[in-house]
């Protein structure tokens, strides 16, 4: 048992469910792959939901660098959406209007 184990068995009912809740809420993926099968969607699916090409999907899963505009289009193509959010000196600051911005072709 670690201490994690031993400071859950510690709280109230009430708050053990609590963190239980929000444990399932935080689900990690680090890359679009992963975000994918948490999703259960296919690259199909992607693909029926942006346009691309399945085979361009499986391309865009592996690259690191992408336009704002597609990041966005495939997050909705799995029925999310796209939050920017900007962490400096401690403060988070919303930036998803720049991926809306996206959407309607502004340019600075």
């Amino acid at each position: 048992m670690d201490d994690l184990d031993r400071l859950m068995q510690t709280l109230p009912d009430d708050e053990r469910r609590a963190v239980a809740e929000r444990t399932g809420q935080l689900v990690t993926a680090h890359n679009l792959r992963e975000l994918r099968a948490l999703a259960g969607r296919t690259q199909g699916d992607v693909s029926a939901g942006t346009g691309i090409k399945q085979t361009n999907v499986s391309r865009l899963e592996k690259r690191a660098d992408m336009k704002l505009s597609t990041l966005r289009d495939y997050v909705e193509s799995l029925g999310g959406t796209l939050k920017i959010v900007a962490d400096v000196a401690g403060k988070k600051v919303d930036l998803s209007s720049i991926a809306e911005r996206s959407r309607h072709g502004s340019k600075l």
